[in-house]
């Protein structure tokens, strides 16, 4: 492992951004010896990857390891059934297309979500219908006394867009094992894929994973081009009693377990915001659940305009909406 001074921080916000000492972690080893580093000098130990789902401030006090550990193995195989086990540094979106040339299905409703293999499980990903948490086996973490070993599925505490990794930085993610198949177990019943496919359901995971491909970037900016992390903020949820309520204002409602959840994208909307532009700060016009960054180089800036658009839905719809990614001070 080898500490660099003041290192650039990679995000998709395109801001500037320098760790106090950052390193790539390319093994566990690595890991080992980054947290023993920031423990003898007292200073906070962060983990990122891609820097796809974080908004950093210029300068990250302590130690910051950008996650590189790269492995992609089938560790288990039963008829239909195999289990592959993947290094938290892999590329997601990468780690989709190969699954979906070997026809494995699980995961291809994931595509073109940016980001590493091991951020996957802190906001439990999900998309079209299917999160992490449906084909996640177990998470393979260091804890901040140097640990390693799997959490089962269930001891993750998966809900929507969280998981227990968030909030924490004693647990490392360095691996995960998915539960994938070879057997077709298609699910196209969210709207967008549902229309595309009109009731084709004999199809490969490449076809799936081309659909979504075609979808989301007709919805959203290419971060390379015009700098995002995604979804700004999270979909709502609501309690069933308030869904008529809701109905009533003409608004989207999607019934779930927890209760029922809203569009966050809509509210927005109803608000105004999706031509609205403050500073070098907007919303994406097909998308306005998506903040984009037209310049703008410190966090400071893309939080204003959040707190703006926060306090607007909150006065109109009484609905706070939650920030989905990451600050990093």
């Amino acid at each position: 492992m080898k500490l660099i001074k003041n290192m650039a921080l990679p995000n998709t916000m395109g801001l500037a951004s320098c760790a106090e000492f950052g390193c790539l972690l390319k093994q566990s080893d690595d890991v080992l010896a980054a947290q023993e580093y920031a423990r003898r000098r007292d200073l906070p130990f962060y983990v990122i990857g891609a820097g796809s789902n974080i908004v950093p401030m210029p300068i990250v006090r302590g130690v910051v390891g950008v996650m590189a550990i790269e492995a992609l193995l089938v560790v288990g195989e039963q008829g239909a059934d195999l289990q592959l086990e993947v290094g938290a540094g892999q590329n997601w979106h990468e780690l989709v297309l190969y699954c979906a040339e070997q026809n494995w299905f699980g995961i291809e409703n994931l595509a073109l979500i940016p980001g590493s293999v091991g951020a996957a499980p802190v906001q439990n990903i999900g998309a079209y219908g299917v999160e992490f948490a449906d084909v996640v086996d177990a998470v393979q973490v260091i804890d901040g006394d140097g640990n390693v070993f799997w959490l089962g599925r269930d001891e993750c505490a998966f809900a929507y867009r969280r998981s227990r990794f968030q909030g924490s930085r004693e647990e490392i993610i360095i691996a995960v094992r998915l539960n994938l198949s070879k057997a077709a177990h298609i699910k196209i019943d969210y709207p967008d894929l549902a229309n595309h496919f009109q009731g084709h359901l004999n199809l490969t995971a490449q076809q799936i994973v081309t659909a979504v491909i075609a979808i989301r970037s007709a919805k959203l900016p290419d971060p390379v081009v015009f700098p995002n992390v995604g979804s700004f903020f999270k979909n709502p949820i609501i309690d069933r009693s308030r869904i008529a309520h809701f109905e009533e204002l003409g608004l989207s409602v999607f019934r779930t377990q927890a209760g029922a959840k809203l569009s966050a994208a809509q509210l927005i909307d109803k608000c105004g915001w999706k031509e609205k532009q403050t500073g070098h700060v907007r919303c994406w016009p097909k998308q306005p659940l998506v903040l984009v960054n037209h310049g703008a180089t410190e966090a400071a800036h893309i939080f204003e305009f959040a707190s703006d658009v926060r306090a607007s839905v909150a006065k109109d719809f009484a609905i706070q909406l939650e920030i989905e990614p990451s600050v990093l001070s």
